[in-house]
This record gives C-alpha cells, structure tokens and sequence, in this order.
C-alpha cells in the first residue's frame, strides 16, 4: 500500500494542465475561474486578432484548451460532495461545451481552407 504523504506529494507534483483536466482545482474553481472568465478572455481575443492566421491559431489554442476544461469540468463534478444540482448542472454545460468544440473544430478547417 501507497503512504498517504505520497499521494499527497504525487498530486502537488502534478502540471497545472494536468491538474485542470483532472479536475483537482474543484468544480467552482474549474468551471468559473478557468472555464468562463477565461473563456471570455479568449474569446475577446479572437475578436481583437487582426490576421486570419493568427485567428486559426488562436482557435486552435482554444480549443485544445477547452477539452482539458471539459474534462476538468466533468471530473470534478463527478467528484462534487455539494448539492447534486450544481454536480448535475455542470454536467449538462459540459455537454454543450463539447457541442462549441465541435463548432470551433469546424470554422477552424474553414478558415484554414480559406488560407
């Protein structure tokens, strides 16, 4: 059997990415802070980028962040000990989070066609 103390050790030696898209921050952490003030600043971003190039790979930076904050997002619902409304409620916008990766996947092979 693991000690605790090592366990404990192996998850403060996790990367930050990693630990987002394990959902150690916490379901409030993980959905408020990196899921939606981040994704406003993202998208604001996208909006102020002048090239088309630089909007692809804006795009694609977003969205494989965006993977790593849904799986972080489902993960620490899946582990929430609060009301199961909120464990339930993250779960149904990870779901249509998924739905906006998809879409961002699809403009981002537009707009690469385009170039």
């Amino acid at each position: 059997m693991i000690p605790m103390n090592n366990i404990t050790e192996a998850a403060e030696q996790k990367g930050f990415f990693s630990k987002l898209s394990t959902g150690d921050f916490g379901l409030a952490k993980t959905y408020w802070l990196y899921g939606v003030v981040v994704g406003i600043v993202i998208n604001v971003v996208i909006q102020i980028v002048p090239s088309i190039g630089a909007i692809a790979v804006v795009l694609a930076l977003a969205t494989v962040y965006q993977v790593m904050v849904l799986l972080g997002i489902w993960r620490a619902a899946t582990r929430y000990q609060g009301r199961k409304v909120w464990a339930i409620l993250a779960k149904i916008a990870t779901v249509l989070g998924w739905m906006g990766v998809l879409t961002n996947i699809g403009v981002f092979f537009q707009i690469v066609g385009y170039l």
